[in-house]
């Protein structure tokens, strides 16, 4: 999933298949979904198993902001056709690879 949502955030790196499916430009806000995840996720990560990271009240402030911002985001695109080939790629990205 971060394969796919990296190539996404970065628009410039989708995959042949990926860039034959979308329509260009992708929507900002299916960009910020991406980053999105992306940016939480790895921060989950530095959470889980970084113990000498700390976080403080304006770290996880900072990135609730930024969940919430992708579930908004989320909302404005998720019935476009791009929306719909993010989903798939979720899904099939192994497959697609093959």
């Amino acid at each position: 999933m971060k394969d796919v949502c990296l190539q996404f955030a970065q628009q410039r790196s989708l995959s042949k298949l990926i860039l034959a499916l979308v329509s260009q430009p992708l929507e900002p806000e299916l960009v910020t979904v991406a980053d999105a995840f992306v940016e939480l996720q790895e921060a989950r990560h530095s959470a889980d198993y970084d113990t000498l990271i700390p976080f403080d009240r304006n770290d996880v402030l900072q990135k609730i902001s930024i969940a919430e911002q992708a579930f908004t985001s989320w909302k404005a695109v998720r019935n476009k056709p791009n929306a719909t080939v993010f989903l798939a790629a979720l899904l099939l990205n192994r497959l697609w690879r093959q």
